[in-house]
């Protein structure tokens, strides 16, 4: 829960919609005049270099090993099992700060993808021991970002939501290399060879680290207490407020002298405070989930986000993939090329969001989804200019659904919850993308590829409904006017 001070800062609305027209027309100053976060940005770009090279070699080089579409999508769904991990991370980030967070994460992906590379040199290239890799590698990665988003508003105070849009954004403009890199490495160095040029990207972050670039040593004070501070923060307050405060140290209030605390005490007073910790998780995780469903406009979005992760998650991208490579019969330099095509249009479409001085979520909500739901429906025409116009579309439409989605979070949602919410919000969505892989590969054995994509298509116009009917949750309610005052005069 929330006071009203922090609700009013963080743009809440009433049940009513009340106070969204004053949070959407505030201004930011733009990011990139701050070098500090251009410093930050630059060590977050040549991680995202080495993800981009990962996202795009190794659902290629499984279709080499396996030639499966399952295999293909069933690794592709190591991000959103990463993301049953979520609510934890944000928990964690909320209460003990994003330091840890950010460098175990990034020494677990490096972990996992040098076990990855050396199971592929060995010969060892069994589905299973590569999805196991790749979970690894990708709770490594949730965590590195858990880390560095919530710890965005407090590290850049200025213009935390315009900071996040352009971090998005960055990341968007750096996977283009991926596609790009693979189209021009591939012949040279192969597959394998590509996955080791991703593990020393897991190092630039740190290096930004070590020149003094990071997040605060704490997370952001939440404006409400979800659990005592100390064993006798429960006890009641003196009405008193001249006594003197009791000494955990055993030190006298009189001015005598200070006497230490024997060790059992001690020991007794951190076990308690233990305790104190280990129950507070479940409440503290519980008020992220009444942030989001206090404000009626993380609603509404959330709830389209879940089913745009699961008609349009990784499921439908290794689709798109996979009809390259077996529909289109394009090479493996032809795909990435098209990949990198696809990449540009939703980093165009990010930028269309990110950059723009206001927010006003529900345009470029709506907007995205309709390109998104033309283009799935397009893509059944056997003609490949209209096949790439429309991937080309839809990922235009994801960018900017993308954007206005992080932005929103946050815009709307209160600092001291936002590590929790927003774990909640990736559990949610990584459940519902979990469904992608098997409703679309299920549903390419029964119809085929084409009316696939019509079906993707038609159940994505069920978001724009929803958002149609939500529209009274981004409507600006007047505030009342004070009566006019009667008078005898005529």
């Amino acid at each position: 829960m929330t006071d009203a001070g922090t609700a009013e800062e963080a743009g809440s609305v009433t049940p009513d919609g009340a106070g969204a027209h004053a949070a959407d027309e505030s201004v930011e100053p733009n990011p990139l005049a701050d070098r500090r976060f251009l410093v930050f940005a630059a060590g977050n770009a040549a991680n995202n270099v080495g993800e981009a090279l990962y996202a795009t070699a190794l659902p290629l080089l499984a279709y080499q090993l396996t030639d499966s579409l399952v295999v293909m999508a069933w690794l592709a769904a190591a991000v959103p099992v990463s993301d049953l991990f979520a609510p934890a991370l944000g928990a964690w980030a909320d209460r003990r700060g994003v330091r840890g967070l950010i460098v175990q994460g990034l020494l677990a992906q490096a972990g996992a993808a040098l076990a990855m590379n050396l199971l592929l040199l060995g010969g060892h290239s069994a589905p299973w021991l590569l999805f196991l890799c790749a979970v690894v590698l990708e709770t490594g990665g949730l965590a590195y970002r858990t880390g560095w988003m919530t710890g965005v508003p407090a590290q850049f105070p200025d213009c935390p939501v315009r900071a996040r849009g352009t971090l998005n954004s960055l990341f968007l403009a750096t996977t283009l290399a991926g596609p790009l890199l693979v189209a021009a490495l591939l012949p040279w160095v192969g597959y394998q060879g590509l996955l080791w040029l991703n593990l020393p990207t897991f190092f630039a972050p740190l290096v930004v680290w070590a020149v003094g670039v990071r997040p605060a040593r704490s997370a952001p004070a939440s404006p409400h207490k979800t659990a005592p501070a100390s064993p006798d923060e429960t006890a009641p307050a003196s009405l008193d407020k001249t006594a003197p405060a009791p000494s955990h140290e055993g030190g006298r209030t009189d001015g005598g002298p200070r006497r230490t605390a024997p060790r059992w005490v001690k020991r007794r007073a951190a076990g308690a405070q233990a305790r104190a910790g280990a129950e507070a998780p479940p409440s503290r995780i519980r008020d992220g989930w009444d942030a989001i469903r206090q404000d009626k406009r993380i609603s509404v979005m959330l709830v389209a986000d879940m089913v745009l992760s699961a008609v349009c998650g990784t499921g439908l991208t290794s689709l798109i993939v996979y009809h390259l490579r077996h529909g289109w019969a394009l090479s493996g330099q032809q795909a990435g090329l098209a990949i990198a095509g696809m990449n540009v249009a939703s980093l165009v479409g990010n930028l269309l969001v990110s950059q723009r001085r206001r927010l006003r979520p529900w345009t470029p909500m709506t907007l995205g989804v309709a390109a998104r739901s033309v283009a799935l429906i397009l893509m059944i025409v056997p003609v490949w200019p209209v096949f790439m116009f429309a991937v080309v579309l839809g990922a235009l439409g994801q960018g900017a659904v993308m954007a206005t989605v992080v932005m929103a979070r946050v815009r709307y949602l209160p600092p001291g919850v936002l590590g929790r919410a927003s774990g909640l919000i990736w559990l949610l969505t990584g459940g519902a993308a979990l469904l992608s892989p098997v409703f679309v590969s299920a549903l390419d054995d029964v119809v085929g590829t084409p009316p696939t994509f019509l079906v993707l298509g038609i159940a994505t116009t069920t978001v724009l409904l929803h958002l149609r009917l939500t529209r009274a949750a981004w409507r600006p309610v007047p505030r009342p006017q004070e009566p006019a005052r009667r008078t005898n005069e005529p």
